[in-house]
């Protein structure tokens, strides 16, 4: 008995040479609409699914492939004499492949929402009923029937059927779990679409509130060594559907990534991309330990960027990572591998700085599309509490430093203003409770994570001078109010002559006065950027 095929997708990307195989192989081929006009356009002989059936399409389309005589060829189990007398007493044939990708209903409603068209009579039509029930109905029988939703699998099934004149129930349960993971990812889609509602929408169409419904499926891109420590066990996922070729990076060398070597690489390019979007033909150079900036600085040129950066905390950059942008030339490769660092994140090198990294076997040497990196949208945050899960807007880009937010002091030139910028942007990276302390665009004391603000604004002065700067004439940022004025009294003591912080304290009245009194420039943002 011949073989039988059901080919019905929407992404047609490879489907022609796959049915062409198939039919070499001698495997009869059913198709519906387009498909079938597609193939039968390259030379496939392709039988319709309505020929086949005796019932033609009806409804316009809504119902073509909801029939016994294919549900029941997919669900047959080939095992049971009961299941194969009753495709005999119907005349229905064992189908053995089904090779179903559906409409994209999550890019449709993208692009109905942008129009501000959010009603389900508009969309309905794109919800597929047929393709998801064959496919899920393929994937439940797999020890029978070969379910095939990602033409990404065509190659290896074809090979396989090739090598071994069939399909390994190894790789049928794998096609089996990529179909319901994308029939989850398909459903959850759906799902959100009818949870929205104008009054979630602001007048852009994008979304203001959480949907009621939400979902997240994961496929395992990596399993890794260990977690952020030895005994805990991890793995890097990716969103199930989304292609592993379509990234934003790529490691060049060096070791296997670990857990905490890309939370900090997050880390790093959290700040770094909010500064590259800042440039305009300037470079900047980050420094990342335990995801803390411990070295920021723009400078006009790259070498000259990561030099200051390195100033800032000599002694805790090393065994930490490194993004800097621009070209990497030997000069800078150099200057970088002075001190052990774990990675370092560039946008291009010379086969010069290349040939100088790959020396050090061990580093990891990652090249990343910055400029990609920094026009994609904003992810949202997730996190794990117990038996829930917290999501959270990603935090977006901070407010401008501009004349105007000052509430003390004089009228501020451009240099102290693009050091209030730079502070402020560093500190939002910083775990709260935060102090930055800079000076020409160059982080010289960073005070991180301290249950004290003032404890806070002490060890950035601390630091700042156990590296040999001068805190005179510096400015600082907060990432939140100040309660009290004590630590504006602090950081004025040791010679920051403006701090910005985004106000909102009951006792905002009592913190300018103190400026003022110090004749010390301070600024409201009116946004707070709590880092936890």
């Amino acid at each position: 008995m011949s073989k039988l095929a059901i080919l019905s997708v929407f992404d047609k990307t490879g489907i022609a040479p796959f049915a062409q195989a198939l039919e070499k192989l001698g495997i009869t081929i059913l198709s519906t609409g387009g498909t079938s006009k597609h193939l039968k356009d390259a030379g496939v002989g392709v039988k319709s699914i309505s020929e086949y059936t005796g019932h033609p399409e009806i409804l316009e389309g809504r119902v073509k492939s909801l029939h016994p005589k294919i549900h029941g060829g997919i669900l047959s189990r080939r095992s049971r004499d009961d299941d194969m007398a009753t495709l005999a007493e119907h005349e229905i044939l064992p189908v053995d492949f089904v090779v179903v990708n559906l409409y994209p209903f999550t890019q449709k409603v993208a692009e109905v929402v942008e129009k501000g068209e959010v009603t389900h009579p508009s969309l309905v039509e794109d919800i597929d009923i047929g393709g998801p029930t064959m496919i899920r109905a393929a994937a439940k029988n797999c020890e029978f029937v070969v379910p095939v939703c990602d033409p990404a699998d065509y190659d290896k099934i074809i090979a396989e059927l090739n090598d071994k004149g069939e399909v390994s129930q190894e790789l049928r349960k794998e096609l089996a779990a990529k179909v319901f993971a994308m029939t989850a990812r398909y459903d959850a889609a759906i799902a959100r679409y009818f949870s929205l509602s104008e009054k979630l929408l602001d007048d852009q169409g994008e979304l203001k509130q959480f949907a009621p419904f939400e979902s997240l499926t994961l496929e395992r891109e990596q399993v890794l060594r260990y977690g952020e420590n030895p005994h805990q066990s991890a793995a890097l996922y990716r969103h199930s559907g989304q292609s592993s070729e379509k990234r934003l990076w790529t490691q060049l060398q060096g070791k296997e990534l670990s857990y905490n070597n890309l939370v900090d690489m997050q880390g790093s390019l959290d700040l770094f991309l909010e500064l590259y979007r800042t440039l305009e033909n300037r470079h900047a150079a980050v420094a990342i330990k335990h995801t803390n900036p411990c070295g920021v600085a723009v400078r006009d040129t790259a070498l000259e960027a990561f030099a200051a950066a390195r100033q800032c905390d000599p002694v805790s950059i090393f065994g930490g990572i490194i993004a800097v942008s621009g070209e990497v030339d030997e000069e800078l490769a150099g200057s970088i591998l002075e001190q052990f660092v774990e990675l370092v994140l560039v946008e291009e090198l010379t086969d010069g700085a290349k040939a100088m990294f790959a020396k050090k076997k061990n580093l990891r040497l990652i090249e990343c599309d910055f400029k990609a990196m920094a026009d994609s949208e904003l992810a949202q945050v997730v996190k794990v509490i117990g038996d829930r899960v917290l999501l959270q807007d990603e935090d977006p880009a901070c407010c401008p430093i501009t004349p105007g937010l000052e509430v003390t002091g004089t009228v501020l030139d451009d240099k102290t203003l693009a050091d209030l910028r730079f502070a402020w942007i560093v500190a939002k990276y910083v775990k709260s409770n935060t102090i930055v302390i800079a000076k020409d665009e160059q982080a010289i004391g960073v005070g991180a994570g301290q249950m004290s603000r003032v404890d806070a604004a002490r060890i950035a002065i601390e630091r700042a001078k156990l590296h040999g700067f001068s805190v005179d004439d510096s400015v600082a940022a907060s990432d939140a109010f100040l309660p009290f004025p004590d630590t504006l009294e602090v950081l004025n003591d040791a010679g920051v002559k403006a701090l910005v912080q985004p106000g909102g304290s009951v006792k905002d009245d009592t913190v300018i006065e103190a400026a003022k009194s110090r004749q010390m420039n301070m600024l409201f943002t009116g946004e707070r950027h709590f880092r936890h």
